[in-house]
């Protein structure tokens, strides 16, 4: 475990790093997660043994500092892995981003194209989602002082009724987090501070969307997909989670991207 001092902030951003060969995989968890409880599963799978990964645990996440006049924004999480990679004098990457991950991932990209070299978005959202009724859609402090227990206990109810199933392995990376920072993604994902579609679709970095092969179908999203040059690749036996439900699913798609010439054909 390593740390960053985000010096404006006066807190740090910790990430785990795997050793290996350059150039790195920046991996980006998603809401209510860790890159350290979601995305290390994957990131250690033998397809991708032998190259270095950075696993980020956002602000308000998993091992990093929690600072209380932080914004939690997409735009602001992706300024503090820019300033990571930066720090780290990375000339070149891959990030992997998940579900809200793959959003800030999009704004690093943006941000750093000459260093980005690809770009995999597993469930990004790319559009404004709407707002979390229980988190974004109830006053910040309603939410810190009572919703953000409410939540857990909810979790800790879906767990136990299934304690093999995905919620018991989540609850307890969904305790970790501050809840002033769940309820400001939520607003912030709902108020539409996705990646701009147009930068996007100009950047030079191989884009790939991942989707998992037991998520509800969406036609007219896949044709947004195609008209961005975005390739769509079908991670088998997993639904949203795929970090938790199928990680060596997730490990195979990344690594095809990181060898084009074994990518999985568009689906």
């Amino acid at each position: 475990m390593r740390a960053h001092l985000i010096r404006d902030q006066q807190a740090f951003l910790r990430y785990l790093e795997v050793p290996g060969a350059d150039p790195p995989v920046v991996w980006i968890h998603g809401w209510q997660c860790s890159s350290t409880g979601e995305l290390a599963p994957a990131a250690v799978q033998p397809c991708l043994a032998g190259r270095r990964a950075l696993l980020v645990d956002l602000f308000g996440h998993g091992y990093s500092d929690r600072p209380p006049d932080f914004g939690y924004t997409l735009g602001e999480h992706a300024r503090t892995v820019v300033d990571l990679i930066d720090a780290l004098a990375i000339s070149a990457c891959t990030v992997v981003g998940h579900s809200m991950g793959a959003d800030i991932g999009g704004h690093v990209a943006i941000a750093r194209p000459d260093v980005v070299g690809a770009l995999v978005m597993a469930e990004g959202n790319l559009v404004p989602r709407p707002v979390n009724a229980a988190v974004g859609g109830t006053p910040e402090a309603e939410f810190v002082a009572h919703g953000y227990a409410e939540l857990l206990a909810r979790q800790a109810s879906s767990a136990a009724s299934d304690p093999d199933g995905v919620a018991a392995r989540h609850l307890g990376i969904t305790s970790s987090c501050d809840p002033r920072a769940l309820h400001r993604e939520d607003v912030s994902m709902a108020a539409g501070h996705n990646p701009p579609r147009h930068d996007l679709q100009s950047l030079a970095a191989r884009s790939t969307y991942l989707v998992g092969e037991l998520s509800e179908p969406d036609p007219e999203f896949d044709d947004e997909l195609r008209s961005l040059g975005i390739a769509r690749v079908v991670v088998p036996d997993t639904g949203h989670a795929m970090g938790l439900q199928n990680p060596a699913g997730l490990a195979r798609a990344v690594a095809d991207v990181l060898t084009p010439s074994r990518a999985v054909q568009h689906r």
